[in-house]
């Protein structure tokens, strides 16, 4: 899942024109302060599973990266069922995988090992027949930060005018 959202700002374009570097390192600056701050609130709002801050919360990575004179950033999660924590599961579809399931009802229910799995494949069958609400927290930490964002996004042009007023 990805999701892309572009900020124009014509007077960060005229700067950029006439100050190339100085825009580039101050819009940087403002996007790593943008991407820290959704990183640490993915992380709080993410489920904790089986390896709690260690697991998919602990994946929650956020990156900065130039593209010419374009600024990205980047927050995301690289296990495969981050996109499923998000968004949630319609019922009707195929059994999810029993045994990550068997090893987080060891862990978090408390289920003894040996009878791990038929715990693991119930739960796995109800989450076929049921699915399960996704937890959001992407979405809920761009709908908190969105306005921040927006405000900090547009400090770029004063950065740059006072370093060039230094």
């Amino acid at each position: 899942m990805e999701t892309e959202v572009i900020y124009n700002i014509t007077e960060v374009r005229e700067l950029a024109r006439r100050y190339p570097e100085l825009v580039r390192q101050e819009s940087r600056r403002v996007m790593d302060l943008i991407v820290r701050r959704l990183e640490k609130d993915v992380v709080e709002g993410t489920p904790k599973g089986v390896g709690g801050q260690a697991g998919l919360a602990g994946s929650t990575q956020g990156e900065v990266v130039m593209f010419g004179q374009s600024v990205r950033g980047m927050v995301g999660q690289p296990l495969e069922y981050g996109e499923v924590v998000e968004l949630g599961r319609r019922p009707g579809k195929a059994m999810p995988p029993v045994e990550p399931i068997a090893l987080w009802a060891r862990s978090k229910l408390g289920v003894p090992a040996d009878e791990a799995k038929s715990v693991g494949f119930a739960i796995a069958r109800k989450i076929a027949e049921k699915g399960f609400e996704g937890a959001h927290m992407f979405e809920k930490a761009w709908n908190r930060n969105e306005a921040w964002i927006q405000s900090q996004l547009g400090t770029i042009p004063m950065r740059v005018q006072r370093r060039l007023s230094a």
